[in-house]
Formats: structure tokens, sequence, C-alpha cells
């Protein structure tokens, strides 16, 4: 004997079987009525009408979320995209504006380079500085121009200040510049009018410092601090900077050029026939 559960699912699906066909057979009979301008057929698709539109609303509504939720989606998508086009432009921007700085700070420097005029009768060239060498040991510079661009050693480097390095290798198309400054660097000087002589000992400090000065000389501080010529390898009367302090135990030079920051150097060649310029075979 079936069950009354049973009984009660094979009802339902019998039902839901001829669901369709009810709907069909209605759909076909209210189309019948709309050909007829009849009261009956009338009220009947007002009725339709009544009982249908709330229904269709109803299941309009999943519909109508779906398409906004896909709208969202979409705008979504397009506002990342949009924003990773802006971020792409802006670093493009942000690069753009580095070069025009770096581009116009060496404008500048070139600008400020027409200030000094090096003497007729010597031979000069402008370069670019590629690398910068410094160190807790040295301090030089290596140059964009050798000896294939007409870079001979000993030829001395000067910024838009004044003198601050000589030349001390060259390579076939790059060399190297030591600055005042290296520990390495030795200048024979003169301090102040009286031209009290002294060697520029350079430590790789930014202030190098005075020494051999006799005794009984005097110096201060502010006084002008000039290459004296000895030895051949600068040629005398060129100022290489100022003196900075004047202790017991030793006098400190500030010079014209740290070498810190620069992009170009004017590398002058002033002809000096000193034998420790020669090169070493």
């Amino acid at each position: 004997m079936e069950s009354k559960l049973f009984r009660l699912k094979r009802i339902k699906t019998q039902i839901w079987r001829f669901f369709p066909v009810f709907f069909l057979v209605l759909s076909l009979g209210l189309m019948a009525l709309t050909k007829t301008e009849n009261p009956v057929s009338v009220y009947a698709k007002r009725g339709s009408v009544s009982v249908l539109a709330p229904i269709v609303s109803v299941l309009s509504v999943p519909t109508s979320w779906v398409k906004d939720f896909v709208q969202n989606i979409h705008s979504l998508s397009s506002v990342y995209r949009e924003n990773e086009r802006l971020q792409a432009e802006n670093q493009d921007l942000l690069k753009w504006r580095s070069l025009a700085l770096e581009l116009s700070e060496e404008q500048k420097e070139l600008k400020e380079y027409l200030n000094y005029i090096p003497p007729s009768n010597t031979r000069h060239l402008l370069v670019k500085i590629a690398m910068d060498e410094g160190s807790a040991f040295t301090r030089s510079f290596i140059v964009s121009a050798g000896e294939n661009q007409g870079v001979s050693k000993g030829m001395l480097a000067f910024s838009a200040k004044g003198l601050f390095a000589r030349v001390v290798e060259v390579m076939p198309n790059h060399a190297r510049v030591m600055a005042v400054t290296d520990y390495m660097s030795r200048v024979p000087v003169w301090v102040g009018k009286n031209k009290v002589p002294a060697l520029l000992v350079g430590d790789n400090t930014a202030r190098p410092y005075l020494q051999f000065l006799h005794e009984n000389e005097v110096v201060h501080e502010g006084e002008n601090v000039m290459t004296s010529g000895y030895v051949g390898v600068y040629p005398a009367g060129l100022l290489i900077g100022t003196v900075d302090t004047v202790r017991e135990e030793e006098v400190r030079v500030r010079p014209l050029e740290n070498g810190e920051k620069l992009s170009f150097v004017r590398l002058v060649d002033f002809s000096l026939a000193s034998p420790l310029l020669k090169e070493v075979k």
C-alpha cells in the first residue's frame, strides 16, 4: 500500500507535468479573446493583466539586479584601467620632470663657466664628469674625454668657481682627475700678499692644510692661497682657495671648489714642461 507521502509526490509530479500545457491553453485562450471586442474578452484581458503584472514585475527584479551588477563591475573595471593609465602617466611625468631639472642645473652650470676665460696661450676643453671616484681614501673623478679627445696628463681642471683638480691619468676616451683635497695631492702655494711659501696638503677632508710654513711667518684667516709655480706642476698665480682657520698646530684652507655636485669641468693645458708630468714608461 502506497504511503500518503508517496501519493502526494506523485500528484505533485503530475501537476507540474501538465502545468506548461495549462499555461499554453491559457495563452491561446487569451489570444483568442483579444481578437474580439466583446465584454467577456475585455474583462478577461483586464483580469489577466491584473494577475500577471505583479508576477512579471517580481520576476523582472532579479534581472534588473543582474544588469546593475554587471554594469557596476564594468564601471569598476574601467576605473581600475583608467587608474593604471594615470599612474603610468604620472611616472612618466616624474621622469621627465627629473630630467628637466637635471638639464636646467646643467645649463645653469654651463652658463657659469662662461665667466672664466682661460689665457689665450692655453688649450682647453669642456668635458662632462662620467663618475665620481671619491671614497674614504681618494678624491678623484673620471671625465668623459681622454687621449683621443686631446686630454693629456698634467692638464688642470677648473669648475666655474676656479681651480680644483689636476689630470693624473689618461685613457683613450676617459681621464682621471685628482682634486686638491685628495690625500695624495701636494700643491706648492703662496699665502697672502706677502707670498708666504707653503705646501697645500690634501687629507681627503673638505679642508686641506698648509705644511712647511716658516715659524716666523704669520698668516691670517681670509687670506688668498695661490699656486706658486714651484716644481712646475702648477703655473704660478692661480687662486686655489682662502685660509679658513689658523690654529697653533695647523692652518686649514677652504678650496674654491670641493668638487661635489659637479657635472662639467674645464680642462686647461698650460703646456708645463715639468719632468713630474711625464708618463712613467
